[in-house]
This record gives structure tokens, sequence and C-alpha cells, in this order.
């Protein structure tokens, strides 16, 4: 059933020049439908004033109906002119969205001692750079990179077997290899890859660098079987224990001190012999041989020497972590194949030129790869490419063309979704143009409140959450106007004053929609704002953002809406003309006779069902108890499962889980262990630093400002101090409490401590070598830096080669060694995590349960260090991977916090309302079933508590609020009995809340088939908190007012 708008008979427009009306000519506007209310002998007085006229009407109203086209237009005009402000201003420095580099707690540990650290780097390197030019130091022309020297990018190819015999099969290999081969049999290859230059007599050549991949030890140009079955029988479980505790003293001459007492001569020349025979076997996995014939050999051969930490490196990065000696087969694989830079014809020498981007060697590489192997690699991901692998990839270069074409894609989907509000508008309403306007105001409600959210309020925080908004304005404006038009329907019903001019109607329907939109919009409102009790910046910029939507949703529906309606009467409805419009004159404009319509518009037959059959249900007491009995079951059943609710365990998902390039990202993150050659999350330990300054922070209106770094003035690098954290370093490299804290490279921890190298060069001097520095004769020699020589040993030291990279120590060391070319603010020392990496993002008590070992820690040091050094340490990563493990607890808090202050809210809103208590707690009492049914309908669906599950839980109230708030309104201007009242809200606002739900539910069923996971969970989550609150307000609250009969007069309890 639609509202059918063509058969109201139009008005006259003449004011009535009575000011005092008797009740008797209002009180017609329901005997039509068969009702009697009591009537009083009460006459309505309206005062004029400055708003309002002497009949009661506003004077804005009365300017609509009179000049509606000038008003539609002048608004319209304001709306038009406000948003090209914004294009014009908001989007001239490109991305509107603030990035979410410090979107964490300002005052929480975490985020006080990354800021400490990351700050204080940032001035010091600043300042030593300055020094630097200072000093008139420039890199020359042989000092900079040769075409295609550096590393550019990678290809990472993923496979995954179809069945249990893995990927180690001949038909499994040959796949891995063809795939890897469409890349390097390229003609054009060796313009793109790493090349390895070496320099002959008269020229300089080059090789383009070998991918790494398995494929080149099974396809080696040699292999040395009889080797190979001799090395995989001498080493048994207790040779391979016994190779790990020596390998790193005799083959590294490192930590020779921690040496087994009964290690003899023989036990070190056999580790020294194994080194050897398998090095001999590695020289030739170059992948130029063919694949070898006994496949299951070599599979054997690589899982036992993957046992020995020194060479695990070697073969670790292929195979998937369940690839052990006595499981010799791999379900998963990984390959790279590297490409150069810069490249030819680039003039970003390796770097994004943003103002030359077209020239970058990015951009040369991603038209190269798109133009030549694009369409192959979507090929060789397809799931029945082959029957024996599945194949998966990622690059750089492709992927933001790829999420790209994916938000493109989501977006046409989002699309559908507004046209389908859009057509159901249309059905409903009866009108194209009326529908066209409604959609109108609301895509106008975004950029008015973006343009008060940047110009008036001046916030420049504009989080990405603010996106939201679009679905949220689309399902609660469609609501709006439902409202309104109920309200202007019900309008030409009224056979007393309503009817005497267009102006009365337009009053009374300003006055009727208006109040109940108020109610909803002023609740929805402040459950938006709840949000600001985040610490979070950016969920306290969408809160705001979407508390400005919405009120400026219900400004436009009451202003431009509103004048669009009175157009409607005048020139489309009931015109007969073409496409309903009537261009020549109005219709509508005639009195009607004796100032009344001739006779009442007949209800429509949903309103009817709404008013008869909806209410008896609700009436009956027998449906209320059985309704009342199913929804304390499902009640109790759905707490029970919110009390299962868990965090997440898995690393949260941006796509689908069964897109390739997501399939291909969990498989990396969950599959395989870290290999030496991949960069996981230092966590630093840093001396001299004092807790970061926040003093005039204000995030929302000054996003890149966080604080100042804080020197310690106390801190002494004296030789206590240093001899203390030479200590530290030992213990990092060598406690076996330690050993699944730090990653391990070459067999050995993986620690960054420029002390050792200090001590070395201080005690040995320039002519120092690396090997005296592993030999650790130095430590017995007075190696500590004097206070009054430690710039000028700092300045030699800086521009010596680390030992342990082909840089400088000054560079290799920028992060730990906070020295800014004068003096040195702080020190410190680095460890690589074993458990977390800069890409993935793992479940907060995992992170939590690491982040407190490093903790722990931290207390030790201080007790043995802070009077020595006279400052105590810091402890921190640069990846955020500890902030963003307490902002995955401020989420879950805020989730649960937000959803009370939100359904508190609603209470005290609802209660100033209806001045009714007994109707604001009933009304509040549904939202909060609401909330319940939807945490724990996704908890039976299988859902934990991840970032964007809190997220959404914390605007759960926000949704919430809208039916149970225009039921209750509509009951509490209603006459009579409960029951009397119960009918009239079910006829009066029935259809236009079910209208509302169904909008809304249309609108978010595209957001199911959406990739991205952030747009299909919000989709589920806002059909359901949609349903849920439908269901309530129709059959709960409702209920809950027919069964306990409060009267609403009351003398002597008004407010119960």
């Amino acid at each position: 059933m639609v509202y059918s708008c063509a058969s109201v008979v139009p008005l006259d427009k003449n004011i009535p020049n009575a000011t005092t009306v008797s009740n008797e000519e209002v009180v017609g506007e329901t005997e039509h439908r068969g009702h009697e209310f009591p009537t009083h002998n009460v006459a309505l007085t309206f005062v004029s004033g400055r708003f309002v006229d002497d009949n009661g009407n506003f004077k804005f109203v009365n300017q609509v109906v009179r000049r509606p086209v000038n008003a539609f237009c002048l608004i319209l005009g304001l709306c038009i002119a406000m948003t090209m402000v914004l294009f014009r201003f908001a989007l001239a420095q490109g991305s509107p969205f603030t990035p979410d580099d410090y979107t964490y707690d300002l005052v929480d540990k975490r985020s006080v001692a990354y800021d400490s650290f990351r700050l204080a780097r940032q001035e010091v390197a600043l300042m030593r750079g300055t020094n630097y030019s200072m000093a008139g130091n420039e890199v020359s022309d042989e000092q900079k990179p040769r075409l295609q020297e550096n590393v550019g990018d990678i290809t990472y190819w993923i496979f995954e077997a179809k069945n249990d015999e893995g990927l180690l099969t001949k038909d499994g290999l040959s796949h891995i290899r063809s795939v890897e081969q469409t890349l390097i049999n390229d003609l054009h290859y060796p313009n793109y890859c790493v090349r390895q230059y070496e320099n002959t007599v008269g020229r300089e050549t080059f090789n383009c660098r070998a991918p790494t991949s398995m494929t080149n030890i099974y396809y080696a140009s040699e292999w040395n079987s009889t080797l190979a079955k001799q090395i995989i029988r001498n080493l048994s479980k207790e040779k391979i224990l016994l190779f790990n505790d020596l390998a790193a003293c005799v083959l590294k001459k490192v930590l020779c001190d921690y040496l087994p007492n009964d290690v003899t001569i023989f036990d070190m020349s056999w580790v020294k012999q194994l080194d050897h025979d398998v090095k001999s076997m590695m020289v030739s996995w170059n992948g130029e041989g063919t694949l070898n014939s006994d496949v299951e050999e070599v599979s054997s051969f690589l899982a036992t020497i993957n046992e020995l930490y020194i060479m695990r490196p070697y073969v670790s990065f292929y195979f998937d972590s369940n690839f052990t000696m006595d499981n010799p087969v791999a379900r998963f694989s990984r390959s790279v194949v590297y490409w150069g830079s810069p490249l030819s014809g680039a003039t970003d020498g390796g770097a994004i030129d943003e103002e030359n981007e077209e020239n970058s060697s990015d951009e040369i590489l991603r038209k190269f790869i798109v133009g030549r192997h694009l369409d192959s690699f979507q090929t060789f991901t397809k799931s029945n490419y082959s029957p024996f692998v599945r194949t998966y990839y990622y690059m750089g270069a492709l992927i933001f063309q790829v999420i790209l074409k994916i938000l493109m894609a989501d977006g046409l989907k989002a699309i559908i979704s507004f046209l389908s509000v859009f057509f159901y508008l249309r059905f409903m309403i009866g009108s194209w143009f009326l529908a066209v306007v409604g959609m109108l105001q609301i895509f106008l409600s975004l950029p008015l409140a973006w343009f008060v959210f940047s110009f008036v309020l001046k916030i420049k925080y504009f989080s990405t959450l603010n996106v939201l908004c679009i679905f949220i304005v689309a399902a609660i404006g469609a609501d709006d106007i439902f409202i309104f038009m109920d309200a202007y329907l019900q309008s030409a019903s009224k056979s007393g004053i309503m009817n005497e001019s267009m102006e009365t109607r337009m009053n009374w329907v300003f006055r009727r929609s208006g109040l109940a939109m108020l109610i909803t919009s002023a609740t929805t409102c402040s459950a938006f704002l709840c949000t600001l009790v985040s610490p979070i910046a950016g969920t306290r910029s969408f809160g705001i953002f979407a508390a400005l939507v919405i009120f400026f949703d219900y400004v436009l529906v009451m202003t431009l809406y509103c004048t669009a309606v009175v157009i409607y009467h005048d020139r489309f409805e009931g015109s007969n003309k073409c496409c309903g419009v009537n261009f020549s004159s109005k219709v509508g404009t005639e009195k009607v006779p004796n100032g009344k319509q001739e006779g009442p518009v007949a209800e429509s037959r949903l309103n009817l069902f709404f008013r008869e059959k909806a209410a008896h249900v609700i009436l009956q007491k027998r449906n209320r108890y059985l309704g009342g009995i199913l929804m304390m079951t499902w009640i109790i059943l759905c707490v029970i499962y919110v009390s299962k609710l868990e965090p997440i365990q898995t690393t949260e998902q941006l796509l689908d889980k069964n897109h390739p390039l997501q399939r291909g990202a969990t498989i990396l993150n969950e599959k395989f262990p870290t290999a030496d050659d991949e960069s996981n999350t230092n966590i630093y330990f840093v001396w001299g630093l004092n807790d970061v300054n926040r003093n005039g922070v204000r995030q929302l209106f000054d996003p890149n400002f966080v604080g100042q770094p804080v020197f310690d003035g106390d801190f002494e690098f004296n030789h206590e101090c240093q001899t203390k954290m030479l200590q530290v370093c030992d213990f990092f490299k060598t406690n076996q409490s330690l050993e699944g804290l730090i990653k391990r490279k070459s067999g050995l921890r993986s620690v960054d401590c420029f002390i050792e190298e200090l001590g070395a060069f201080n005690a040995l001097g320039a002519e120092g070598t690396c090997e005296d520095l592993n030999n650790g004769h130095w430590r017995k020699m007075d190696w500590q830096v004097e206070s009054n020589a430690l710039n000028s040993t700092l300045t030699s030291f800086l521009g010596k080669t680390s030992c342990y990279d082909t840089t400088a120590v000054g560079a290799y060391y920028s992060d730990t060694l906070g020295w800014d070319g004068r003096s040195l603010k702080y020190v410190g020392i680095s460890v690589e995590s074993n458990l977390l990496d800069p890409w993935s993002t793992l479940p907060e008590d995992v992170v939590r349960a690491h982040y407190d070992e490093f903790m722990s820690l931290k207390e030790t040091f201080d007790s043995s260090m802070q009077e020595t050094c006279q400052s105590r340490v810091i402890v921190t990563d640069l990846d955020q991977k500890f902030i963003f493990m307490n902002n995955q607890k401020i989420y879950r808090k805020s989730a649960i916090s937000g959803s009370m202050i939100g359904v508190f809210i609603a209470f005290i809103v609802l209660l100033l309302a209806t001045r009714k208590l007994h109707i604001a707690f009933f009304a509040t009492l549904m939202i909060a079933c609401v909330l319940l049914s939807v945490i724990g309908s996704l908890s039976m669906m299988g859902w934990a508590i991840g970032t964007n599950e809190a997220i959404l839980s914390s605007i759960l109230a926000g949704f919430s609020v809208d039916y149970v708030v225009h039921l209750a309104h509509s009951y509490v201007v209603a006459h009579g009995s409960v029951e009397n009242r119960i009918k009239e809200a079910f006829g009066e606002v029935g259809t236009s809340v079910l209208s509302g739900m169904l909008t809304s539910v249309i609108a978010t069923i595209p957001l199911f088939m959406c990739t991205l996971t952030f747009f299909e969970k919000f989709g589920t989550f806002l059909c359901l908190t949609i349903a849920f609150s439908w269901l309530y307000a129709n059959f709960g609250f409702m209920s809950l007012l027919a069964h306990f009969q409060i009267p609403m007069e009351n003398p002597r309890f008004k407010w119960l």
C-alpha cells in the first residue's frame, strides 16, 4: 500500500480572522474514524509574537506557503553556495581525510612513551642534518645509486596446495616454476629487475638479481645426492642440538663465553666441516638446472638443515611452519621477484616524486606490469587454473590499483543502495518530484554538516569513519521524510480548523511532524555525541560530524522539503498533465466552499491494518503473554551469548576472506614463520628522555601537533652507565628466558647495541676490525669513553662503517644513538620482536602478553640503571603495535560505555519530551533490548570483538531510538484511554515507521555483497539494528503500555 497523495482535495489559503477558536472546531479531526473522545469546552488561544502570527501560525511557514518557489530556490541556493565554498577550500589540499598516524589516547602510557621517543628522534635527526649541512657535506655522484641498483618493489607469490601431497611434487613444483618464469622470461625484464653490477676490464656489466624461491633449489644446476644423504644421516636430533650450541662461537666468533664445558676440539671441527659441506651444496642453488629427479630427497635435506639455527635463514623463508624433519611436506610456499630502482627515464631517483608522479619509478613499473602482466596475474589467481596449486600475489605497485577497483565496485553497490532508497521513496510517496527532493535534502545534509564542522567549529580532524554518515543519513533521512509525509496526508482528513487554509494546514503538519522528528533527532544526535567520551580523536570527530549530519537532515526536512511539499500541492498534486506537472498555473488555490473540504479523505488500508489489526494483536492479553515469554527467552539467550563474546584472536581482515588478495595476506600472516630477511617490529629501550610535553595539544583542531619532546637534563652517559648498557646487551643476547621474545637472525638474537661497537672503537682505535669486535678481547681493556672525550670520540666513531651493515655507524644506529651533531641527547638498545611485525594486526590479548614481558624487563633495568644513568628507561616501538593494543581495549570499553550513555541520554530526552516516566522507562528498556539483541546475534554468528565491531557497537544507540520514539510521541499526543491511544499511535505512525524500516533494510542489502569487510559488517550491523528496533518498538514497547494500563491523566502524579 502506498501513500496516495492524488486523492487529497486542494485547500484554500485564506487566513481565518478569529484568534480564539472553540474546541468544537478542532475536535472533529478523529470523528470520521468512528472514535468518540470526551471533549471539554476549552478554547485554544494563540499568542502572536516574533515567530508566530495572530492565528498561532509560524510566520516562516506562512511565507513558505505564500511564496514556495522563492523559498525553495533561496534555501537550495544557500545550500549549494555552502557546498561550493566547502569543495573550493576543503578539497583544495587533496584528500580531506586526516591520516590515522595519531589515532590513540594521548594520556595512555603507551602513546606517551611512543611520542616521547618518536618526537625526540625526529628533533635529533633534524639537528643532526642541520649540523651536517652546515659542515658542507653533500652527496657526490659516486654515492648516488646506479640504474636499478636498489630494490624499488617486489612481487610476492604465495602458493597453496590443493591436496594432501602438498606442493613438493613434480606437478606442484612445475606449476610454481611456470608462474615465476612468466616475469623472468619477459624480454623487457632486464630493464626493470634489480641489477647486480660487476666491474670487468673496460666496461661495467650486470646480472638481474635472482628471485628468492625454493625452485632455485629444486632446479639447482648441480645436486650432490651422496653428500645430501650423508648430511641427513649424520644430523640426528642430538647432533642438531650440539651444532646449535656451538655454531655461534665456532662460525660467528661470538658468545664463546657461553659454550658448554664438555665441548671438544673434535666437536668444533665437526661444526666447521658440516658448515662447509652444506654451503658447498648451496653454491649450485641457482635455479639454472632441470627439476631434480628425487624431489623427496631434496625436501628431506631442506627439512633437516631447517633445524640448524645458522642454516635456517637459507630455507625457512620458503616453507610453512609445519614443515619439519618429521613432516617434510609443504602446504604453503612463497617466493619473491625483485624490481629495481631508479628506473630508466625516472626523475625521482628511486623515491616518490609527488610533483612528477607520472615519471616516478613506481609509476613506470606500474605501467609495465599493468600493460604486460596484470591479466596473467589475474589468470593465475583463478581457483580452477591448476588442479594442484592455488596461486596468490601481492605487489606494492599494484595494490593501490587493486584496492581502488574494489572501492569502485563497492561504491557502485552503495549507489545501488541509494537508488533502492530513492525508488522506494517514489513508490511510497507517489511523486517523482518529492522523491528527488527527498534524496537531494538527504545528500545536502552531508556538505552542510561538513561546512559547519570545518569552517564554523574549525575542526580539522576529519576521520575516515565519517564516510559511514552517508549510509546513516540515507536511512534516518528517509524515516524523517515518511514522518513528514504522513503528517501531511493526515492533515487532509482534519475537518476542523486545520483545513481553513493551506497556511493553517502546513502549520499543523510543521508542528506535528516537527516535534516527532525533533525528539528522534535530538536523541540520535545525543547518542552520537556520546563518542565524545572516547579518548580517540577519530572517534570523537566521527561523533560530532554524525550529530551535525542528523541535525542538518532535520533542518532540511523542515525547510527545503517542507517548501517542496507546498510546491507539490500547488503544481503537481491531483494534476492530470504530462508527468503530473501543471506548468501554466497553480492548482488548488481556489477557495473551497464554506472553507471546508467536501469530505474526509479515506484512510489507507495499511493505516487501517495497523490501527485495527496490529493494535488488536497487542491489546489481546494472551498475545501479550505469549510475546513476553518469547521475548524474555530471546533476551536471556542473547545475554548468554553476549557473555561469551571474546576479543578477536586472529589478524583483522580488510577484504572478504575468499578474495585472493586477502587470502594471500592471511596465509603470509598465519602460515609462515618469520624469515631472517623479513624485518619485524623493533622494541626500543631508551635512556635520556622524559615524558612528552602535551601542553597546548588539541587534536581535533590541530591533528599534527601531539606535543614536544623533553630531554632529561640529569642524564649521564658515564663509565657506570656504559658498563650497565653493555651488560643489558649481553643479557638480551644470551638469557634463555628471552628465547621466545626476541627474533633470531642467522642463529643469533637480533639485538642492535651501539655500545659494543663504540667500546671496541674506543679501546682499539680505528685500526680495530670486526673480528676484534667479535672475539671480545677489548672487553678486558678500558673501553669506556670518558665524559670529556665523548664528543670527539663520537664524531670519529659515527663515520666508521658498521660491522653489522654496509652503512656508516651513524646511519645504522640513527634510532638508538641520539647524537645531534654537538651533544648526546639519549642512548638506546633495540631488539627485534619475535611476534610483532609492521604489517599485521594481532589480537589484543596476544600483544598484551608480549608487551607485559617487555615491561617486566623495563622494571628490572630501572632498578639497576636509573641511579647509575640518572634516567629511567622508556620502552616503546615505532610501529604503534603497543598503541593499537591499547586502542583495541578502548574500542571495546567505549562500545559498552558509549551504549550505556546513549541509553541514559535517550531516557532523559524521552522523559523531557513526553513528561511521562513510564513511557520514557518502557522506551529506554526497549532500546537496551535492541543493544543486547544485536550484540547477542553477532556472537551467535561467530563474530568476535575487533576494531570494526567495537566501533560499530559504540554507535549502536544512535540507530536504536527512532521507531520507539515515534510511537511514544504519537501515543502521548493521542486522546482517550490506553486502548484508544495504542490504536491512534499505530494508525498515525505505523505505516511511516514500517516504511522507514523497509527503506533502511533495503539500503543495507547491497552492503552484504561488498568486498571490503568493513562495509559488509556495517551492512549486517545496520540491518540487525533496524530490524530489532522495529520489532521491539511495535511489539515490545506497545505491549508494555497495553499490559500495565498506566493512565496518561493522573492529577496526583503528572509525570508518572
